[in-house]
């Protein structure tokens, strides 16, 4: 089996925890059952990094921290419960992986976030969002039925992305990845990913539980 093996598994304090490193990514889990994910959640990794590299951007070192239990998640983060994870700055903060594992979004999730590690600053928080779900693959699960959002300027739609317990937040996700998909199909990542609009957004990116 290629991956490293899972290499520096170190115990913290706690007998449950472990945290594990391969290349640029160390992943601590909170609850020991999380251990038998790390080589899906590497290998998930492993693959975005290459992804990431096609497109010109450059993944720097990251720690991946993953919660013991929905509760513990929304502590250490203040997101509510539907919010798969989140990435401040470097670090990764997600729920258990094998919750993310039995909803079969574990490498989506992964793949959602390591573009929001490597991602230029900035970039607005729609179009970061939408690019993340196009990235990772999540926008193929979108609904081809018209989001209600069509009209709506960019700036109200940053709005909406950051109130994420607002009724209108999956509608909104939604025409955020119709109109990052617009984009990278008229210009290509490269142009895309080049501009230079000022960010509205806070230095973190959340993804809802899919």
């Amino acid at each position: 089996m290629r991956r490293r093996a899972v290499l520096l598994a170190l115990l913290l304090g706690a007998a449950s925890a472990l945290t594990a490193r391969d290349g640029r990514l160390s992943v601590t889990v909170s609850d020991a059952r999380d251990r038998t994910y790390l080589p899906a959640a590497f290998g998930a990794w492993h693959e975005a990094e290459r992804d990431l590299r096609s497109l010109g951007l450059t993944m720097p070192d990251v720690r991946l921290e993953a919660a013991s239990s929905a509760a513990d998640f929304a502590r250490r983060t203040g997101e509510p419960w539907f919010v798969a994870a989140t990435t401040r700055g470097t670090v990764i903060h997600t729920q258990r992986l094998g919750a993310l594992a039995a909803q079969g979004s574990l490498a989506i999730t992964i793949r959602h976030e390591a573009f929001h590690a490597a991602q230029p600053p900035a970039l607005p928080r729609w179009l970061a969002e939408g690019l993340a779900r196009v990235f990772s693959g999540e926008g193929g699960h979108d609904p081809l039925s018209p989001t209600g959002l069509e009209q709506v300027p960019e700036e109200e739609l940053d709005r909406l992305l950051a109130n994420r317990t607002g009724p209108d937040l999956p509608a909104a996700y939604r025409e955020a990845t119709r109109r990052a998909r617009q984009l990278v199909g008229a210009q290509g990542w490269a142009r895309v990913l080049a501009r230079r609009e000022v960010s509205r957004s806070p230095g973190f990116n959340a993804s809802p539980r899919r």
